[in-house]
């Protein structure tokens, strides 16, 4: 009988096969469940966070130096911290925040993300300008890293901190796409408000 393939043809197609379905089994590949505490919040927490950190950038764009470093708590990195209330920066701490709050002299911000992940881990990603200018070659900006954490229902206001034991919630090849899937929910959320606001006039 007379073989239709030779063997090259047939390596050939087998390897083409192993690379149809690993691509097949990557895109069917679900996506990240949400967790239980995700699950569980309420717009009421957004806000709460949303509020936490405009207030901290509102004392520092104005010169409250001390006040938006008071507003800065320590972190436990574990599961059982969930029991354990963040506490103030200890003094030296609270010296440094405030030297770094001058030297910078921030002068608007924009919250980039925030993604909730447990009691204990989350994150908000925020950049700060540090010129009258948002957009354009002459701007000059920075990256703050916030760590909210929701401690017996009130939400307290932690940076993350990498020397402590500190890992983000978001990878960083993957901070792109949640900041354009976190603005696009910011708009779509305007946009109902907006809505809501025209529909009771």
């Amino acid at each position: 009988m007379k073989h239709l393939f030779n063997k090259g043809q047939v390596l050939t197609m087998a390897v083409a096969l192993v690379v149809l379905m690993a691509v097949g089994c990557k895109q069917n590949k679900p996506e990240p469940k949400e967790t239980g505490f995700e699950l569980a919040l309420t717009n009421a927490d957004s806000a709460a966070v949303v509020q936490l950190v405009d207030q901290f950038f509102g004392y520092a764009e104005h010169g409250g130096y001390t006040d938006a470093a008071a507003m800065i708590h320590k972190a436990y990195n574990n599961p059982d911290s969930v029991y354990l209330e963040p506490e103030p920066l200890d003094n030296q701490q609270l010296n440094r925040m405030i030297g770094m709050l001058k030297s910078l002299k921030i002068k608007s911000h924009h919250i980039d993300y925030i993604k909730f992940n447990q009691t204990y881990l989350n994150e908000v990603k925020c950049t700060a300008f540090l010129t009258d200018k948002t957009e354009g070659p002459d701007v000059i900006k920075t990256v703050f890293y916030f760590k909210p954490v929701d401690y017996m229902g009130a939400w307290k206001l932690c940076m993350m901190d990498s020397h402590s034991g500190d890992h983000t919630v978001i990878d960083g090849d993957k901070r792109d796409s949640m900041t354009n899937t976190y603005q696009q929910e910011m708009r779509e959320k305007n946009l109902k408000k907006l809505k809501s606001t025209n529909s009771h006039k």
